[in-house]
């Protein structure tokens, strides 16, 4: 008869990104904030508060965007498109700078602490030699 293996599971989760570049290329990053989020409305929620934050500043245009995205369909989109396992995003410009949001959804693995395995015992005091003092880089060796 077969041990039956530790329950495990798995969960959704959203990865979401600020990133704030210095020019309209985005050839320079000035800002980067990144976070996870438990659910769809959570990661756009977080979203919309930014861009509600940035609309004051933002040319009458580009207010416009917005707020339509924030307070309209654009974030309903982003909750359905997260819901069906799909990344979003929005981006919009701030005078010289271009900002974009992402989030994509991740998988989360809630393992059982009885299925991890031992990297270094608990309660030795030995420590590992740093890979750099290998010739090749990558061999490990214990001090």
């Amino acid at each position: 008869m077969r041990d039956s293996a530790p329950a495990s599971r798995v969960s959704r989760a959203f990865w979401c990104e600020q990133v704030t570049y210095t020019s309209m290329d985005a050839d320079a990053i000035a800002v980067v904030s990144r976070y996870s989020a438990a659910s769809p409305a959570e990661a756009v929620r977080s979203v919309r508060v930014a861009v509600r934050a940035l609309a004051f500043a933002l040319p009458p245009i580009e207010r416009h965007r917005a707020l339509s995205w924030a307070e309209g369909g654009g974030c309903v989109g982003a909750i359905a498109a997260l819901h069906r396992g799909e990344p979003c995003g929005f981006s919009l410009s701030r005078r010289t700078d271009w900002i974009e949001w992402s989030v994509r959804p991740f998988l989360v693995f809630d393992v059982n602490d009885k299925a991890l395995l031992s990297v270094l015992p608990a309660s030795s005091g030995e420590t590992l030699a740093c890979a750099a003092d290998s010739p090749s880089g990558r061999d490990v060796s214990r001090s």
